[in-house]
């Protein structure tokens, strides 16, 4: 029998399924992944973001259409706070067609082992879907995610457009790099 908890012990917040707030649970994830949260500071960011979401009127979008990139940003600006966002997300905007290669090792040079820090990834494909990472091999990324997906074998990412063979097309623009410092 295999042990089906994340490495931290805490198992990942599950969207419901028939809402689109992957988004916002990628957000809540990644704060519980980096500082370990509890139950109830978790459900706390979840109130504070359904709240700012509501009195901006932008609740019932996110429920039907999910969050787009600059809706991101918003939250994790006005929730979450920029200066936890690394500059490795920037370095990422505008940059067409990235190297798969070169963006997986900046991955895995942010993900190095050090504690306190998680990476929001946006994905298309297969899954159109907002996760966060846990971390990173150079065959495969192990997933912290609301919908339960474990996996992204490499074999099967690609930056540049979905295939049959590579089914998980990331995006290296819509991707955030999270730490608690």
């Amino acid at each position: 029998m295999t042990n089906t908890k994340p490495a931290y012990g805490f198992p990942p917040f599950q969207q419901g399924g028939l809402d689109s707030l992957c988004g916002l649970y990628s957000i809540v994830n990644a704060e519980r992944f980096i500082n370990r949260s509890t139950d109830d500071e978790a459900q706390e960011l979840f109130n504070k973001i359904i709240d700012k979401l509501s009195r901006k009127r932008l609740l019932a979008k996110f429920l039907i259409d999910g969050i787009n990139h600059n809706h991101m940003l918003m939250i994790l600006d006005e929730v979450i706070g920029t200066e936890r966002i690394s500059n490795q997300s920037v370095s990422w905007r505008g940059v067409p067609n990235p190297d798969l290669d070169m963006f997986w090792k900046s991955m895995q040079d942010f993900l190095d082992g050090t504690s306190g820090r998680a990476i929001i990834l946006g994905l298309q494909g297969y899954h159109d879907h907002w996760t966060v990472m846990e971390s990173i091999t150079d065959r495969s990324i192990v997933l912290y995610d609301s919908a339960l997906i474990k996996r992204l074998p490499r074999s099967r990412c690609t930056t540049v457009y979905a295939t049959n063979q590579r089914k998980h097309l990331l995006l290296p623009a819509q991707t955030y790099f999270l730490s608690n410092q």
